[in-house]
């Protein structure tokens, strides 16, 4: 699949840049072209300027002299009132015949392109009054075009050229550049298959159970209820486990399509904070562990109240659940500089080194961290990680194992 796109993608870059590579060239080529024409035709109008200056062109034509700003392939041509050849400058430079074809049968002054024997010409003609006999004498003003076709086919084939390298090294640097842009999508691929994989994993197992323990129900259709309740009680405790998945899973996928809004209010956070370790304290003396609070009062918060209030019950039930008995876990919150700091710290088992950089990867269990046993889903510290980077918070986790760990939140202080 990867590889169709990838050749997709090339395609599509080489088209592009052949599409940019092509105008711009044509419009160098038709600037260029513009530009040699038009200096071609200021040159001739010079050159009628400096004819028209001359009062004897009489003198002029049996001197043969040749205009010293014009080079070679000027030509300039003479006809009478009656539209005969009376001479060229420089001498003999056309046949009669060509140069019959140069005169126009206006008396005006024009300027034109003719193609001759293959040879392309620029003409200009223009009238004169010859201020010695006080005749009229028209005289063209004749250029080969051969230098100016000359440089435009050399600018064509050079600009051939560049096309032709251009789309051989776009299809290249394609290649690579596609490739390089098709990680992160490859990326983001792989996680969403492992994502459904480890998904579909965790609602198996759950279906499972409760297909098994139901099946097991129907097998004595005579019991009462009290005498399958062991039964009954996997399938409510399984379907519980069922449901915490989905909320889960779900809550990440809205998050992912930007579907989530958080409502933001001022949060009370140490009434809050307050509040959540009463609950949890007597979670915590059935396991005798000792749950504290340090708590700077007032303490405020601008957020999200029900998604700060989900975030800080998924801390403190992740320290009350890998922490053994007679352990500690320490609650604190306070405002430091322009930040509100929130820490949640226990003597548990702590998590390895080599586990900390995929803490925050969905369905990731350490061995001690997240094992099945505890009934934890592997979505927790997700969830926590989204929800601080949606207040635009810090969360960082420090850890040693048999230590303990200690979870730091740091979010932006507004008034």
């Amino acid at each position: 699949m990867f590889n169709n796109i990838r050749r997709k993608l090339v395609i599509v870059n080489a088209v592009v840049f052949l599409l940019v590579i092509t105008v711009l060239s044509s419009l160098l080529y038709i600037h260029m072209r513009y530009r040699l024409s038009h200096d071609m035709d200021e040159m001739m109008r010079q050159a009628e300027t400096r004819v028209q200056s001359y009062h004897n062109l009489s003198e002029l034509l049996r001197s043969n002299y040749s205009d010293p700003q014009q080079d070679e392939r000027t030509t300039y041509l003479f006809w009478n009132e009656q539209g005969q050849l009376i001479g060229q400058l420089p001498a003999q430079s056309f046949s009669l015949d060509i140069a019959i074809q140069f005169r126009a049968p206006e008396e005006k002054v024009t300027l034109r392109t003719l193609t001759l024997d293959k040879h392309s010409y620029r003409v200009m003609q223009f009238p004169n009054r010859n201020q010695s006999s006080s005749k009229i004498v028209t005289i063209g003003i004749v250029r080969s075009l051969e230098d100016i076709e000359s440089t435009l086919h050399n600018l064509l084939w050079d600009i051939a050229m560049a096309i032709i390298a251009g789309v051989v090294i776009s299809v290249i640097a394609g290649f690579f550049l596609a490739g390089r842009a098709l990680i992160p999508i490859r990326n983001s691929w792989d996680k969403q298959q492992r994502f459904v994989a480890d998904a579909s994993h965790e609602l198996r197992t759950p279906t499972a159970i409760i297909h098994a323990q139901t099946e097991l129900l129907l097998r004595h259709p005579t019991h009462s209820i009290e005498q399958e309740s062991p039964h009954i009680a996997v399938i409510l405790k399984e379907s519980r486990r069922m449901n915490r998945l989905l909320d889960d899973l779900l809550t990440l996928a809205r998050s992912d399509s930007n579907q989530l809004q958080i409502q933001t209010s001022i949060i009370p956070l140490n009434s809050l904070l307050l509040e959540l370790t009463g609950q949890f304290q007597l979670l915590a003396s059935t396991k005798e562990i000792v749950l504290l609070s340090d708590l700077q009062e007032p303490l405020s918060l601008w957020g999200d109240e029900g998604r700060i209030r989900q975030l800080l019950i998924i801390l403190l039930d992740n320290a009350l659940k890998f922490t053994p008995p007679s352990g500690r876990i320490e609650v604190a919150g306070r405002y430091q500089s322009n930040h509100v700091y929130i820490s949640v710290s226990d003597n548990g088992c702590g998590i390895a080194e080599d586990e900390l950089p995929h803490i925050f990867d969905r369905f990731y269990r350490g061995d001690k961290i997240r094992s099945r046993s505890e009934g934890g889903t592997g979505l927790g510290l997700s969830i926590a990680q989204w929800i601080v980077d949606v207040h635009g918070g810090v969360i960082r986790i420090e850890s040693k194992v048999d230590q303990g760990t200690k979870v730091e939140l740091l979010f932006p202080r507004k008034k």
